[in-house]
């Protein structure tokens, strides 16, 4: 078992703390790289990275940081999410979806990798690339609940209700459709159903 997997977050926070204290930031960064070779979307240290990286040169140390992790480790398609991650955060979304699609061409069963294709899309605002990047993750994965979710609220923000009731009855009909999900797509078509739009409260709602 490699060292970064004896770690925890919380442990690896505290070190990396005590390095930059001590003016060893690349230090910090190795600890970071040594524990994202292993869990690459662990949210605390994604978050640590993120803060030390993105101000000073408005992001082009976070894209640098991923990009050699991802050359170290290239069997690893998590760490090539990481990188697309990388770019969108820093305004370049454009670039993700490269890396992205590069990467669908040889894996295409992660829904991660899907999921992350639409949110780019969406913030280009191209919403029909990005309902097609959700409708091929349910053809892949038929009952991944957030591509449910994320089709029914991109098809309410264009205003399309026809649509997104046509949606919500689809996913409804999805057998294997986890509990939450289904309760929330159920508010929510009730709703549609009478060419209502759903109150953002209820469209927003963290779906588990």
């Amino acid at each position: 078992m490699s060292e970064s997997l004896t770690k925890n977050s919380d442990e690896v926070a505290t070190q990396a703390n005590q390095l930059i204290l001590q003016g060893n930031v690349e230090g910090a960064l190795s600890l970071f790289r040594e524990h994202l070779k292993d869990d690459p979307f662990e949210p605390k240290v994604v978050e640590l990275v993120d803060s030390l990286l993105m101000a000073p040169d408005q992001g082009r140390g976070l894209v640098d940081f991923y990009r050699e992790l991802q050359k170290t480790h290239p069997e690893d398609w998590r760490l090539v999410v990481s990188l697309a991650r990388a770019y969108s955060k820093t305004g370049k979304d454009s670039l993700a979806v490269v890396q992205l699609q590069k990467l669908l061409r040889n894996e295409s069963q992660h829904a991660e990798v899907w999921m992350e294709l639409a949110t780019c899309y969406k913030r280009l605002d191209k919403l029909e690339l990005a309902l097609r990047a959700l409708n091929s993750l349910i053809d892949i994965h038929a009952a991944y609940g957030p591509a449910h979710v994320a089709r029914i609220r991109y098809l309410v923000e264009a205003n399309d209700i026809q649509e997104a009731a046509a949606a919500s009855i689809f996913s409804l009909e999805v057998p294997d459709l986890g509990p939450p999900v289904r309760d929330w797509v159920d508010k929510v078509n009730l709703q549609l159903e009478q060419g209502l739009r759903p109150e953002d409260d209820l469209l927003f709602r963290t779906v588990a």
